[in-house]
């Protein structure tokens, strides 16, 4: 994989990229080789469920793409536990998809964990993704824009949905039927970028709030 800071390589694209996915649901998903691996990266996850009531969440389906909107990795994932919803209404998964394209979940962890470490994560609501996912990332690495303060704002304080969130800042409508992952993806990326500078003095801001009221270290 291509490695290396974005500024070094081509400028951005607008912030009115195309939302579509590069690939549908039914195409094989797979991981990008010739595409850069930069160090802003955005994340979603679809996910299936499982057990009796149908209410536990586990992966079905990663996707991440570059501060360029491009998509890097893309797969599906082989379920842990049988699945006893494939919520295809929304994640456009079936059965079939799953088993002919499907990866194992280790797998599938090893090769996200690795494409993650050390790099920003941008995507919405990320807790859920990193659960079933099965690991964690370090908080000041996520810009979560569900948890971002001015966009919770337009929810009175609420969790917005990434849907609500397009609508009023991007003036884009998605998830119109089945979600998309990549598209999801993109979104969130949109948003950040939309308000990433604003966003990275706020949190240099809070950082140093933070230093003065530790003290100074006895180090």
């Amino acid at each position: 994989m291509k490695r290396g800071k974005e500024k070094k390589k081509k400028t951005p694209v607008k912030d009115t990229i195309t939302l579509h996915s590069a690939m549908s649901n039914t195409e094989t998903p797979c991981m990008n080789l010739s595409t850069t691996i930069t160090q802003r990266l955005a994340l979603d996850c679809e996910m299936v469920a499982f057990g009796k009531d149908a209410t536990q969440n586990q992966l079905a389906r990663v996707s991440i793409v570059n501060v360029y909107g491009e998509a890097v990795y893309d797969k599906i994932v082989k379920p842990r536990e049988p699945i006893t919803d494939f919520r295809t209404h929304i994640t456009g998964l079936t059965r079939e998809i799953i088993s002919r394209h499907g990866h194992s979940f280790k797998l599938i962890q090893k090769e996200v964990s690795d494409l993650l470490k050390d790099r920003i994560v941008i995507g919405h609501d990320v807790r859920h993704d990193f659960n079933v996912l099965g690991f964690s990332h370090p908080r000041f690495l996520i810009r979560d824009t569900a948890k971002y303060k001015p966009f919770r704002e337009l929810a009175k304080g609420n969790t917005p949905s990434l849907k609500k969130l397009c609508l009023e800042i991007l003036k884009t409508d998605i998830q119109q039927g089945e979600h998309n992952s990549i598209e999801d993806a993109r979104s969130a990326l949109l948003l950040y970028r939309k308000h990433r500078a604003a966003w990275e003095r706020s949190l240099k801001k809070k950082k140093k709030t933070g230093e003065a009221q530790s003290g100074p270290s006895n180090i």
